[in-house]
């Protein structure tokens, strides 16, 4: 395979690894909520669950950007829009 555009190939790859990296860091600390008990997690204060309804909106916000990531990466891949697919 070849990258016909090497430029949205690095703009992909970057915007993978920050999607990644939100992703790594925001789990632990959304499982470390999730495994509380429902008791435990009535006693916290309103401004810690809204830290906890935060970090679950960021990891989504990652797997967003993730996503985006591996599409910029695949069009930077495909040169075939124009014509439509066409074998080389």
């Amino acid at each position: 395979m070849e990258i016909k555009n090497v430029t949205l190939f690095f703009i992909g790859i970057i915007i993978l690894i920050l999607g990644a990296l939100i992703i790594i860091f925001d789990f632990p600390q959304i499982q470390y909520f999730d495994k509380m008990g429902l008791k435990s997690y009535q006693l916290l204060h309103e401004e810690q669950r809204e830290i906890h309804q935060r970090l679950v909106w960021e990891f989504f916000v990652g797997v967003i950007v993730s996503g985006l990531g591996i599409l910029v990466l695949m069009t930077s891949f495909l040169n075939r829009f124009e014509n439509g697919i066409r074998q080389r």
